[in-house]
C-alpha cells in the first residue's frame, strides 16, 4: 500500500509498524516529526507501560528526527506481507534520503536503514513526551553513558520502580559521531548508508533486563541486518500461512490484509486493544470491542493470537467475582466484569452511563465458547471456558433477569451509548443474555455439568426471547423506542440467538437499512456508515443467507478505507484511525460470507463467477483451503486440527462426506 505526495489526501495518518509490544507510527520522511493528526502523533510506546493515574496514560518512550529540511516530494509503502514501512525522499537541494523500518516480532527492538545520497546523515532520538515537547516525559530521571557505536540510556520512573528501564540507540556505522544533549540523542554517519538501532527493556519484561538487553545487542551484532530482516520475514510468512483470503477486488482484499497486520501489531501478550496508541483509549481493553477482533482472528485460523482474549478474562475471573458480589469473603452473583480495564483487569473507564453495561459480559463468555467450537479443545473448557461463561451466566440470572407474571426479562441498564441510559428490555443486551445461557448450556452438557443449573438456563433463554421488545412488527431497540441502531442486528450479531426465519428480524433489519445514514456511526455525528458496522451487517447478513447484502457491504466498508486501506472507528468525521475493532468485523465479515459452518457441517459459499482463494477455520476443529476460478471450486483440501468427521457442501451443492482423525488432510478436488 503506498502513499505519496501527490495522491495525499486530508485523511492521511502515519502508518504504525509494531509486534505487539512496541508501538510505533513513521511518518512519510521515516521518521516521526512532532505534528497531529486527528489527534495522533507518532512516537514510541509500549503495551502496559502506564502511569498509575486515573486515566493510566501510556508513558511515551520519545521519538525520532532527522536534521534535514521540508522534502520536495516524498512516497512511502506500507509493506503488510512483511511488516515494513519504506519511504523515499527528494528535498530541494536534490538529495534523497530512503527508509526502512521495521521492528522485530518478538523483541522489543526498532530496526531503521537509511540511505542517503549527502554523504552524511544524523538521525535523532529525542526521549520525550507529546503533552511536554522537548522534555522528558513525566516521572522520569535519566542516566546516560557512550556503549560502542551509540548510547544506553537508563531511567527510572518516580513512583514507578517496577518500570524502570534501558533505552540503547546505537548504529551499525564505522567511527560515528555521537553527541548527548539532555535528553536528546544524535547519531551522525557518513558514507551512504547506515543502519539504526532502538532496544527497550525494563522491569516488566523482567528483573534480569541489563543483561537482556546485552543478549539482544549481541544478537544484532551477529545476525546483521540482512539476517535480522530475513527472521522477521519469516515469523511474518508463517503467521499469515496460518490463515488468508484473496478477494478478486483489490481495494477489498488490501483492506483485508491491512486489517489483519494491523490486528497483529496490536495483540499485546494480555490482550488487543483498540490500538497502542495515547489516542485508543490509551491503548486500554474493552470486552465488547475486542470480540470483534477475536472473531476476525479465530475464523482466519489465528488461533493462539485469538486465545489471547479468553486467556485474558480468566485471568481476572476473581476480580469479576468481587465486583459482582463479595462479602465476609463470599461472591454469591456470578461475575461482572469490568467495561474497560488495564492489564491488571481493574476498571479504567472514568465514572459516566457505561459503567452501567452488562452487554460486554455476553462478549466475554463467546469469546471462551467459540474458542472451543474453533479449537476442540475440551480441557480449555472445562479448566478455564466454564468457569467464566457460567459465571457471566450466574451474574445475569441474580442481578440483571427480572420476572414479571412469570415472564423474563432484562432490566435497566446501558445499552449501546447512542441510545441513552437505564433502557429495560433492551434488544441488544436481552440477545447477549440469551447468548450466554445459551452457551452455559451447551458448555454443561458438553462437560457434563450441573445439570439443574443448565435445565434453568435453558427455560429462561427461551423465555426472555419472547421477551425481546418489538412494535407488532419488528423488534425495535427498547420498548417504544423511535430511533434506529445497529443493535437490531443482534439477534443475528454479534449474538447470534433468533433463528433466520424471525420475520420481526427481517423487518427490524429493513427498517434500519432505510435509515441507515441516520444512524450508520457509533457516534451521533456523520452522515455515512463506519466500516465496523458495515462488517457487523456483513456478518448478520451472511448468516442469513443473503450473500449478496453482505458483499454489498464489504464494498461499503473498503469505501471508507484510507491511504493504507486502513479503517477508522469513524471516517465521516474521522474518529480513531487504524481502529482494531472494526477491522475485526471487516475480517470477520469476509471469512463468514466464503466459509459457514456448524458442528459437522462446512459450506463453502464463495463469491459467484469470481476468482478467489481462502484458507480459513471451520467449527469443530478444522482448517479449508479452498480455490476457485469463475466461481468454480478448483481446489479444496480439509485438514483436521483435532479428529473431525462431517460433510462439506460446495456453492452447488454437492455435499461431500469425510471423516478425519487429527493431523489428518484429504484433497476433495
Amino acid at each position: 500500500m503506498q502513499c505519496d505526495s501527490r495522491n495525499l489526501t486530508g485523511n492521511y495518518v502515519p502508518p504504525p509498524i509494531g509486534n505487539g509490544d512496541l508501538s510505533v507510527q513513521i511518518d512519510m520522511e521515516g521518521i516521526q516529526n512532532p505534528r497531529e493528526y486527528y489527534g495522533m502523533r507518532p512516537g514510541i510506546y509500549r503495551a502496559g507501560r502506564r502511569y498509575d493515574t486515573y486515566i493510566g496514560e501510556l508513558i511515551s518512550f520519545g521519538h525520532i528526527e532527522q536534521a534535514v529540511s521540508v522534502p520536495e516530494s516524498w512516497r512511502q509503502d506500507l509493506n503488510v506481507e512483511t511488516a515494513t514501512i519504506s519511504t523515499v525522499c527528494t528535498y530541494p537541494d536534490k538529495t534523497e534520503i530512503r527508509t526502512e523500518a521495521f521492528i522485530h516480532p518478538e523483541k522489543p527492538l526498532l530496526v531503521i536503514k537509511k540511505k542517503f545520497t549527502s554523504g552524511k546523515f544524523t538521525l535523532e532520538y529525542i526521549l520525550d513526551s507529546p503533552a511536554e515537547a522537548g522534555l522528558l516525559p513525566g516521572r522520569m530521571s535519566i542516566n546516560t553513558c557512550l556503549s560502542g557505536n551509540g548510547v544506553d540510556i537508563s531511567y527510572a520512573m518516580a513512583g514507578l520502580p517496577g518500570l524502570s528501564g534501558i533505552i540503547s540507540f546505537w548504529t551499525d556505522a564505522s567511527e560515528p559521531s555521537i553527541e548527548i544533549d539532555n535528553n536528546k540523542f544524535s547519531i551522525t554517519a557518513t558514507g551512504n548508508e547506515a543502519i539504526f538501532y532502538l532496544s527497550f527493556h525494563d522491569k516488566l519484561d523482567g528483573e534480569d533486563f541489563i543483561n537482556t538487553n546485552l543478549e539482544l545487542k549481541e544478537i544484532v551484532a551477529k545476525l546483521q541486518y540482512s539476517g535480522l530482516f530475513e527472521a522477521h520475514k519469516t515469523a511474518w510468512r508463517n503467521y499469515y500461512a496460518e490463515g488468508y483470503v484473496r478477494l478478486p477486488d483489490r481495494k477489498q482484499d488490501e483492506v483485508y490484509r491491512t486489517s489483519q497486520y494491523h490486528l497483529k501489531i496490536s495483540s499485546t501478550k494480555w490482550s488487543i486493544p483498540t490500538g497502542i496508541f495515547p489516542t485508543h483509549w490509551q491503548g486500554k481493553y474493552f470486552a465488547f470491542d475486542d470480540f470483534f477482533s477475536f472473531m476476525g482472528l479465530v475464523t482466519t485460523g489465528h488461533l493462539s493470537t485469538a486465545f489471547k482474549v479468553p486467556r485474558f478474562r480468566h485471568a481476572h475471573l476473581q476480580k469479576a467475582l468481587d465486583r459482582a458480589h463479595r462479602y465476609f469473603g463470599k461472591n454469591l452473583s456470578g461475575a461482572r466484569y469490568n467495561w474497560q480495564t488495564t492489564e491488571d483487569g481493574s476498571e479504567a473507564a472514568s465514572p459516566s452511563f457505561w459503567l452501567e453495561h452488562i452487554f460486554h459480559l455476553a462478549s466475554i463468555a463467546l469469546s471462551a465458547w467459540e474458542y472451543y467450537r474453533y479449537s476442540g479443545d475440551t480441557k480449555f473448557l472445562a479448566d478455564e471456558g466454564y468457569p467464566v461463561i457460567s459465571n457471566c451466566a450466574i451474574f445475569y440470572e441474580t442481578q440483571a433477569i427480572y420476572c414479571d407474571d412469570n415472564k423474563y426479562f432484562v432490566g435497566k441498564c446501558t445499552d449501546l451509548e447512542r441510545l441513552g441510559p437505564g433502557r429495560e428490555r433492551a434488544f441488544m443486551t436481552t440477545c447477549g443474555v440469551i447468548a450466554t445461557l445459551e452457551a452455559a448450556v451447551a458448555t454443561a452438557r458438553i462437560l457434563n455439568l450441573d445439570a439443574d443449573k443448565a435445565e434453568q438456563w435453558n427455560t429462561k433463554a427461551a423465555i426472555l426471547k419472547k421477551s425481546l421488545p418489538h412494535d407488532g412488527e419488528k423488534y425495535i431497540p427498547y420498548p417504544e423506542c423511535k430511533d434506529r441502531s445497529i443493535a437490531i442486528f443482534a439477534g443475528k450479531y454479534p449474538y447470534n440467538t433468533l433463528n433466520n426465519d424471525d420475520l420481526k428480524q427481517h423487518a427490524a433489519i429493513k427498517d434500519f437499512l432505510e435509515h441507515e445514514n441516520e444512524c450508520g456511526n457509533m457516534y451521533p455525528v456523520g452522515h455515512s456508515v463506519c466500516a465496523w458496522y458495515a462488517g457487523w451487517k456483513g456478518v448478520a447478513f451472511a448468516r442469513l443467507g443473503q450473500y449478496d447484502l453482505a458483499l454489498a457491504c464489504i464494498e461499503q466498508a473498503a469505501a471508507e478505507a484510507n491511504c493504507f486501506s486502513e479503517i477508522f472507528e469513524i471516517s465521516n468525521p474521522v474518529s480513531h484511525p487504524w481502529f482494531t475493532t472494526a477491522e475485526g468485523a471487516y475480517i470477520h465479515m469476509v471469512n463468514e460470507c466464503l466459509l459457514q459452518s456448524s458442528s459437522g457441517r462446512i459450506e463453502i459459499t464463495g463469491l459467484n463467477g469470481k476468482d478467489y482463494e481462502f484458507k480459513l477455520a471451520a467449527v469443530g476443529g478444522a482448517t479449508v483451503h479452498a480455490k476457485a476460478e469463475a466461481g468454480i471450486i478448483t481446489g479444496l483440501r480439509v485438514t483436521a486440527t483435532k479428529s473431525y468427521e462431517g460433510k462439506v457442501i460446495l456453492p452447488d451443492k454437492s455435499v461431500y462426506e469425510i471423516s478425519l482423525n487429527q493431523g489428518e488432510s484429504v484433497q476433495l478436488i
